[in-house]
């Protein structure tokens, strides 16, 4: 499997911007706690000094990726609402994870900030942040309101909305994991498309039951 190409961000610093691309490809490859300044620099092609120019240590490099990743999920997550807003049924919310348009806009700078920040949340105050007000509150609540429309608009009968939410952010983090691997040119351990099939067919099967809250 052939390593995506990966965009460069918008820094005025073309160096910085190299450091940032890389960076992130050595966490999502080796983990964050077993990649150096120094293996940074290696792979950038500069001198460890040119690295703690722009950053004073990982924690500060961190902090940057956490906030390119959150500027970035809160874009495409209200394209996502606008969409479920003119959705008929629960399958056309479900399917507009796969819609092209949202797939390409989750560039992968986009899905390798999501894994470093699921992966750092137990050692790193910044990423349990950033995935507790991103996931847990933000993401959970705006699905949980779109799965609401529906039932209001009788197009699924009244279930546990917020169960499901979190059921499917959990989905779109695992989904991410396995898109990482496609970027960095490893085998996926699940097949996506697979996976989702399952998901659909367990939130289908509850609402059939009348999954109440």
């Amino acid at each position: 499997m052939s390593e995506r190409e990966i965009p460069v961000l918008n820094y005025d610093s073309e160096t910085r911007n190299k450091i940032m691309n890389t960076a992130m490809m050595l966490f999502a490859q080796k983990g964050f706690a077993a990649v150096s300044m120094r293996d940074i620099a290696g792979s950038v092609g500069v001198n460890t000094a040119s690295i703690y120019y722009y950053y004073a240590g990982k924690d500060a490099l961190l902090e940057d990726i956490l906030q390119f990743f959150t500027e970035g999920y809160k874009h495409y997550f209200s394209w996502l609402s606008g969409m479920n807003e003119k959705a008929q049924s629960l399958d056309e919310v479900m399917d507009n994870m796969f819609n092209d348009e949202f797939v390409e806009m989750r560039n992968p700078l986009s899905c390798l900030g999501m894994s470093l920040a699921v992966k750092e949340q137990h050692n790193n105050e910044s990423a349990r942040k950033c995935v507790f007000e991103l996931f847990y509150e933000f993401s959970v609540q705006s699905m949980k309101e779109d799965f609401d429309k529906l039932i209001a608009r009788g197009l699924i009968p009244p279930s546990d909305t917020q169960t499901i939410a979190t059921m499917f952010m959990f989905f779109v983090m695992v989904s991410n994991e396995i898109r990482v691997h496609e970027y960095i040119g490893t085998e996926p351990p699940l097949d996506c498309k697979e996976m989702y099939m399952g998901l659909k067919k367990h939130i289908t099967t509850s609402l059939e039951y009348g999954d109440k809250p």
